[in-house]
């Protein structure tokens, strides 16, 4: 034990005289998996690992080794097998991706993709001792024969919004654009079937007016997080409100809360209302029959004379 610790001090004896420096530094990656467990057929799925280093003075390169034999076409590093971590960048992402082929069988998937690092080529100190570090990410992936239309909602965003207006006869409703940070948390293409707005007075006590959205919501990829806008018509004039939402994904109610909803008057805000789309029925009956009955009186009179 005594002759294991004499050799061991005395190397670093000899290291500092003759001037010896060696470089080490703390490396890791969070989080050290790829997992999920509700895949599907041509399921496209992404997760980023970022790779940390405590000691960022020194330029490493990451060389980047996908062992998974079953699965290795459907993994893929985006950003390639060789990643450079310059000076000064502690953290460094890498995105893993997925991609599941229409064959697939549904069963338990695993493999590692292994991560190790060394200095660029050329860029070693002289007299430097560098120790090669490394990292392994484990793969753990299940193909279920099974679509989950499910979401979570990360966030919400209601800005101020001109209230409607009249032309001629016609009342153009004002235009709510609720906004939504949706997570699709299943493995099919999903958006909220149906956005809410129960509107009253103030103080929170009258019900004015029940509203629901009338635009196609763009739908959110498997595993994907995108913000998305839902188009809700109101009529009620100028002024502050309390609306109460609740957001849908069929027959459950995803997310539900107050806002405090401000119309302001028509023109204050540079932003377009709904067109023809928001009249109400008989507004859009009252333009569409005239057109139609002048159609039919057209096509009466270039029938006649033909005949």
């Amino acid at each position: 034990m005594i002759k294991k610790l004499y050799v061991f001090f005395s190397v670093f004896f000899i290291a500092y005289v003759v001037g010896v420096n060696l470089s080490y530094a703390g490396f890791g990656i969070t989080p050290p998996y790829v997992r999920n467990t509700s895949l599907t057929r041509n399921s496209v799925y992404e997760q980023q690992i970022l790779m940390v280093r405590s000691d960022p003075s020194t330029p490493l390169n990451a060389r980047i080794t996908v062992d998974a034999p079953t699965i290795a076409d459907w993994v893929e590093v985006l950003e390639g097998d060789l990643i450079a971590m310059p000076v000064g960048a502690k953290k460094v992402p890498v995105t893993v991706r997925v991609t599941v082929p229409d064959d697939a069988e549904f069963r338990r998937y695993s493999g590692k993709i292994r991560i190790k690092t060394a200095p660029p080529p050329g860029s070693e100190t002289a007299g430097a001792v560098n120790i090669s570090l490394g990292a392994q990410v484990d793969i753990d992936l299940t193909i279920i024969d099974r679509e989950i239309f499910d979401f979570r909602v990360r966030k919400i965003e209601l800005p101020d919004f001109n209230e409607g207006h009249k032309v001629g006869w016609l009342y153009f409703p004002a235009k709510i654009n609720f906004g939504m940070r949706i997570e699709n948390t299943g493995n099919v293409d999903v958006a909220p079937s149906d956005v809410v707005f129960k509107i009253y007075d103030s103080t929170g006590q009258t019900l004015l007016e029940e509203t629901h959205h009338r635009n196609r919501i763009v739908r959110v990829q498997p595993f994907a997080t995108e913000d998305v806008v839902a188009e809700i018509p109101t009529r009620l004039p100028a002024g502050s409100y309390l609306a109460r939402y609740s957001i849908y994904n069929q027959d459950d109610i995803k997310q539900e809360g107050e806002l405090t909803l401000n119309i302001l008057p028509y023109g204050t805000l540079q932003t377009a209302g709904y067109g023809f789309a928001g009249l109400s029925l008989p507004h859009k009956v009252s333009i569409i029959l005239p057109i139609l009955t002048v159609l039919i009186i057209i096509g009466l009179l270039v029938y006649r004379r033909r005949s």
